[in-house]
């Protein structure tokens, strides 16, 4: 199989959990087996609802802007900005939000790639 390129532009976006995410590499755009790789392109106020991941465990990697992320059943929260990166482990209850004045882009690697 050969190496994909894709460009942040050029991927398609979705609405999931209440946030617009950019779809890069999965099982269902190029054949990816054991991870997903998705980014969250979030304007001020915007995020992703609450939701936890039953078979996955999650990375958050911030490229830029800033953010408030909670997590676990007590909603523990914890900020986030430029290279910062968050593990999740799998069954763990996480949100996020952009608490900044700028755009804020998180990279979200799940493996294995099932959802």
């Amino acid at each position: 199989m050969p190496v994909k390129k894709m460009n942040f532009a050029g991927t398609e976006v979705k609405q999931i959990l209440g946030g617009s995410i950019r779809i890069f590499f999965t099982k269902e755009t190029v054949g990816t087996e054991d991870l997903t790789f998705v980014m969250g392109d979030f304007v001020p106020g915007e995020g992703l609802e609450p939701h936890a991941h039953e078979t996955q465990e999650e990375v958050y990697y911030c490229v830029s802007g800033t953010g408030m992320v909670w997590y676990g059943e007590d909603n523990k929260e914890t900020p986030i900005g430029p290279g910062i990166a968050l593990w999740i482990p799998r069954g763990e209850t996480h949100s996020v939000k952009n608490t900044g004045d700028e755009q804020l882009v998180i990279a979200f690697f799940l493996a294995p790639g099932d959802e």
